[in-house]
Formats: structure tokens, C-alpha cells, sequence
């Protein structure tokens, strides 16, 4: 599997979709409204119904917590969109804006060589969605790609590299960079989680001087 394919299953960010009409500005006299109300007289009812139930059986198949293809299957368990954790230390600004835990079954092969698992064995994951911005116009390095996690089932993880979208951590003056860190479970599974602290280490300026100190935050999840 691709890995930019893995790091589309693995993405936090939800895709929402709909559909609807701009009616704005149309006149009531207008010579369409006629020619679209003789065009809906003349359509089979029959057909019309056919239809409807073919739309309402491929909507009882689409499930939003659920991405599939050939090589995995991905099932959320749960997601908060809305952390909205912010904080600054020295120039530096951080946004920790999403979580998810995640359920991942290989299909193939060469996709569970990945997790170093059998086909068909559970992987449990969470993400973490991140963003970084440097305020000030000399240059820092700030590393959340390698924030450390920690959870209630007492295991400590580093981010997987391979999974995550990566979170440049070198900020050349007033840049913003975002991604975010995937952490495989080992020990435990993901509805045995409760919190998840992360522990997220101080930038350094250009000659290698710690700016400010390290900070953490603690999520709750499943609540």
C-alpha cells in the first residue's frame, strides 16, 4: 500500500458533503418553471420510485466511520473535532485541534507486514491533529512530529512515522506548518482509553538554545 494511501486512512479530518438548490433570483414567471413542471408531469412513477429505492439502499451501505479499500479496512470509534487546545511557548504557537481512535484490519499480505500482524488481525490506533506557527522572524525549530504520548493503559508511544503526515519542524521566520502524529497501540486497545497525555518538547532557536520549557496536555476520550 501506497503511503500516501495510509496517511488518507489515518487523517482525522472529517468530509461532509450535501446537496441543494440556489433559488435565488428566479423569476416566478419564469418560461423554465413551466417547461420543468410539463417535464416532471411526464415522468413514469414507477420509474420515479425504482430510483428512490435505489438511492436509499446505497445510502444504507455508506458509513462515514468506515474506509475500505482492497488492501485495509479503517473503522473510527471515536473522533473529536473540536479540541481546540491551544498554547505558546516562547515564539512558538501550537493548535492540537483533532483526535480519533481508529480500528485497522489488514487485507493483504504486504499491508500487515506493515503492522508486523496476520491478515485479518486488529490494529488499534489513534491520531492526533497538529499545527505549529512561528511568530517571531528568526528561525526555530519545533518539533511536534515527535510529540510523545502517553497513555492510561500505561504505555508510552512515539509517533509513526510512516502513518503520520509530517509536521516540518524547522520554521524559517514567520512560517506555519500542520499534520498529524498516528500512534500504534502495542499493549492495549482503544476502547481501554480514557486519556492520553502529550508531552510536547520546547522549540530551539538557530544556535541550538531551548526556548522556554516543555509543556503537556492531557485528552479525555470515550467519555
Amino acid at each position: 500500500m501506497k503511503k500516501s494511501t495510509m496517511v488518507l486512512f489515518f487523517s482525522s479530518a472529517l468530509i461532509f458533503s450535501g446537496c441543494g438548490a440556489d433559488t435565488t433570483g428566479i423569476s416566478e414567471e419564469s418560461d423554465d418553471t413551466g417547461a420543468q413542471e410539463q417535464l416532471e408531469e411526464t415522468i413514469d412513477s414507477e420509474e420515479t420510485e425504482e430510483v428512490e429505492e435505489e438511492v436509499e439502499e446505497e445510502t444504507e451501505l455508506v458509513d462515514e466511520n468506515v474506509q475500505e479499500d482492497e488492501s485495509m479496512k479503517a473503522t473510527n470509534t471515536y473522533t473529536d473535532k473540536e479540541l481546540d487546545i491551544t498554547g505558546e511557548i516562547g515564539p512558538m504557537q501550537y493548535e492540537i485541534q483533532g483526535i480519533q481512535l481508529k480500528i485497522i484490519e489488514p487485507k493483504d499480505e504486504a499491508t500487515a507486514e506493515l503492522f508486523e500482524v496476520a491478515v485479518g488481525e486488529e490494529v488499534h490506533a489513534f491520531t492526533i491533529e497538529m499545527a505549529g506557527e512561528n511568530t517571531s522572524e528568526e528561525d526555530m525549530s519545533f518539533y511536534l512530529g515527535q510529540t510523545t504520548a502517553i497513555t492510561n493503559t500505561r504505555e508510552q508511544l512515539e509517533p509513526d512515522m510512516f502513518l503520520s503526515e509530517y509536521i516540518d519542524g524547522e520554521y524559517l521566520g514567520q512560517v506555519r506548518h500542520e499534520g498529524h502524529n498516528v500512534y500504534v497501540l502495542k499493549n492495549s486497545t482503544v476502547d481501554e482509553l480514557e486519556t492520553i497525555e502529550l508531552r510536547i518538547l520546547a522549540p530551539t532557536d538557530s544556535e541550538f538554545n531551548t526556548v522556554g520549557e516543555d509543556v503537556s496536555h492531557t485528552i479525555e476520550v470515550n467519555n
